[in-house]
This record gives C-alpha cells, sequence and structure tokens, in this order.
C-alpha cells in the first residue's frame, strides 16, 4: 500500500490512541529532520520525499524538536518505526513496520496490534507475499494494487526478487 494510502487508513487508530506520525525528510546531504503528519498536509509532505527510502514514526506523544532521534532510548519505547510506501508508475514499495524497543510501552504495543488487526480484518487487503523461494506471512497489501502494480522491497534495487502476492 502507498504510505499517501496508509496514513488515512491507519488515522483513526492514530486518533484513538492521540498519536502523533513523524515522516523523515531530508534537510541536506547529511541531515535529516521529521516533520509532523496529519489529514491537512500528509499528500503534499510525502509526494515531496520521494527520495532513497520512506521513513517514518507513530509515537504516542508530541515531540517539538524536529531533529528528535525515535532511537533513543527514551523514546523508542513508545514508538512504531514504518519503512517503504513509495510508489512510482507501475512498482509500489512494501510497507514495513516494527516496534522499535525490545521493551516497549503497552500503549504502543496496543496500537501496533490495533492497526495489525485492521489490516487482517480488512477484506480488501491480502495477506502473505512470496519472494522468490521466501513467504512472508505477515505482510499485508491492498488487493487492488497488488493486480496493478509490482510489489518491491525497495523501488531502487532491482536486483531483489519479485514479490507476488499469494
Amino acid at each position: 500500500m502507498p504510505l499517501v494510502d496508509f496514513i488515512p487508513y491507519i488515522n483513526d487508530v492514530v486518533v484513538r490512541n492521540q498519536s502523533v506520525v513523524y515522516i523523515r525528510k531530508r534537510k541536506n546531504a547529511n541531515e535529516f529532520y521529521n516533520t509532523k503528519l496529519n489529514m491537512s498536509n500528509y499528500k503534499s509532505v510525502i509526494d515531496c520525499n520521494m527520495e532513497n527510502k520512506l521513513l517514518f514514526f507513530i509515537c504516542l506523544n508530541n515531540y517539538n524538536d524536529p531533529h528528535a532521534s525515535f532511537y533513543n532510548n527514551s523514546i523508542c519505547n513508545e514508538a512504531i518505526e514504518g519503512l517503504g510506501g513509495r510508489m512510482i508508475e507501475n512498482e509500489v514499495e512494501l510497507i514495513s513496520l516494527r516496534l522499535i524497543s525490545k521493551q516497549p510501552e503497552r500503549k504502543i504495543k496496543k496500537m501496533f496490534n490495533e492497526i495489525r488487526n485492521k489490516l487482517k480484518k480488512d477484506t480488501a487487503i491480502g495477506v502473505g507475499v512470496q519472494s522468490g523461494s521466501s513467504v512472508y506471512p505477515n505482510f499485508f497489501y491492498k488487493k487492488t494494487i497488488a493486480e496493478n502494480k509490482v510489489l518491491k522491497f525497495d523501488l531502487n534495487n532491482d536486483s531483489l526478487p519479485i514479490i507476488k502476492a499469494l
């Protein structure tokens, strides 16, 4: 699912949990900053960030520091890392989500599971992909997208095997 479709898809979960979604953007060759995503700005912010990797975070708290590191020990236990979601004409990059901390806050674990359960219960969402001989049962995809686009782990790496929806 492209990130521009995923953000509104999870918005009800984010709002219910009073959380914030951030996207990492490049300032220059060596510097990144975080921008908050909301329902009024997500399309323009994501469109401007179609570079090497889309990296985003779902956090329990609002951080006003645009240079906050979500990998910092004081923050990582309340954050979900998201990677991927870029889309070009015939290809879409799979989104992967993970809890950053090995000991996440109970509330962020609950939200992570809410997102997974929403994906599992949605009939428009397929579960499981195959790449070569490997099967990935925990990947979800929007069925209409999988019919029309090539699914990839990384849009910039054509040497990776093609992904097929199960």
